[in-house]
């Protein structure tokens, strides 16, 4: 077993430049800070001022003029629109100019027998991946999500916080779950695949099927009276 207790990255010592100005650059700027972020980038079109977390905001056409390309890391802060095409894209067109991606193993992550996580990958805190799993590049992994043993999972896959995979899962690549979403044991997702929060796939699905659970019903009710009722019904 290998122990993961630090960031990983293509090279620890080497500056790291993030692709975004949004919420999720944010996010990543608070992980990576100990990394030493020196920029944040953007394509020119969403560019709207030069600074973005107290650092220089860079035209992304410019990155190659503005950086060394061989002493510099890039990792992509772009959410999961289009089904994570966009990121991907992104991160092809970081290659293309010569940057490294950058990665991130939250400390504690364990890299158990037989498993191995791709290029371009974020897991976050309170992660646990079982023996025997397999996890693609480009694939962000939130919080507190626990992968089963013997799982395979795609590129360019998105995973939210508290998602649970039995052993023996398989996400194709493009995949999307929401919060708190689970997969039965040896449940295949096809690429595409879109899975609500709070689900539960018990079946193998197709190329880009949607699988949601019903929202939580809203009821008319003012919640004060309804918590004095239940109350009053607990004390008789």
């Amino acid at each position: 077993m290998t122990e993961q207790s630090q960031p990983v990255a293509t090279s620890h010592c080497r500056p790291l430049v993030i692709y975004g100005n949004g919420a999720m650059a944010a996010v990543y700027d608070s992980y990576f800070r100990t990394r030493g972020v020196i920029a944040f980038t953007v394509e020119s079109r969403f560019k709207h001022s030069d600074t973005f977390a107290d650092r220089p905001l860079i035209a992304f056409e410019q990155l190659a003029e503005t950086f060394v390309a061989e002493k510099t890391d890039v990792i992509v802060a772009v959410g999961y629109s289009a089904m994570n095409s966009i990121r991907a894209r992104i991160a092809d067109e970081v290659k293309a100019i010569g940057f490294q991606l950058g990665s991130y193993l939250a400390p504690g992550f364990s890299l158990h027998t037989g498993s191995s996580v791709g290029e371009h990958c974020v897991v976050l805190e309170h992660c646990s991946m079982h023996c025997h799993t397999r996890v693609g590049r480009n694939v962000f992994i939130s919080s507190g999500v626990n992968i089963g043993h013997h799982c395979q999972i795609g590129s360019n896959v998105w995973i939210n916080a508290g998602v649970a995979l039995a052993g023996g899962v398989t996400i194709g690549d493009n995949c999307f779950l929401g919060v708190n979403a689970s997969v039965a044991h040896g449940v295949t997702l096809a690429p595409g695949t879109y899975v609500g929060a709070n689900t539960l796939v018990s079946k193998n699905t197709e190329d880009n099927q949607v699988v949601v659970t019903p929202a939580g019903e809203v009821y008319d009710l003012d919640s004060r009276v309804f918590l004095a009722a239940l109350e009053a019904a607990h004390a008789n």
